[in-house]
């Protein structure tokens, strides 16, 4: 029970310091060294995630609220993993990426905070069904195959079939809108001519 209520209260000092931010940042940056203080007296146990999206918006030292371009600096660094060549070993060449940090710079306390930023994943090629299914069976019946290839023709009906069928349907419309226009029985120019 306790646990809960000290976690409520570390909340609470944390959503604080972010409304106070802007209007008073000494304020914030108190109630941010607060609730750092509140979550080492009764070692609370917090989930890494939400750790790591804690040390991006407070200041770990003097509990300033980081935003980026105002009360904090944000840079990108990247390394590169492995390092050293491997000089006469018959090895294949791995696309390694370079390990990337985000640097966050507190102008208050001049603190560098550094995470590691995720590796992207890898991007997976999709192949077509028709290199992904093998062919069917020669015992299939002509009216199966039939049918199949009657219900392929439609469902993968051509980008030109279909603006066909699209501009035929709009001619359609404007020629029945022209019809109710002129079956109107008004008077033309040429009722008038002599």
């Amino acid at each position: 029970m306790a646990q809960l209520e000290q976690q409520r209260r570390a909340q609470f000092l944390q959503e604080a310091a972010h409304l106070l931010a802007v209007p008073s940042p000494a304020a914030a940056s108190f109630l941010g060294r607060a609730r750092d203080q509140v979550v080492r007296d009764a070692e609370l146990e917090i989930a890494p995630k939400e750790v790591d999206a804690y040390r991006r918006s407070i200041c770990g030292a003097c509990g300033n609220v980081m935003i980026p371009g105002w009360s904090c600096i944000t840079s990108i660094r990247s390394q590169s993993r492995g390092g050293g060549s491997q000089k006469g070993k018959d090895s294949k060449k791995v696309n390694i990426a370079p390990e990337r940090k985000t640097a966050l710079e507190c102008l208050r306390c001049h603190r560098e905070t550094i995470q590691t930023l995720p590796p992207k994943p890898p991007r997976r090629i999709r192949r077509s069904r028709a290199h992904a299914q093998p062919e069917p069976a020669a015992e299939v019946t002509v009216s199966r195959k039939l049918a199949d290839n009657a219900a392929m023709k439609t469902a993968n009906a051509t980008s030109k079939q279909r603006q066909k069928a699209r501009k035929g349907g709009l001619q359609a419309m404007l020629e029945k809108s022209k019809t109710q226009n002129t079956g109107t029985g008004g008077f033309d120019l040429m009722d008038f001519a002599m």
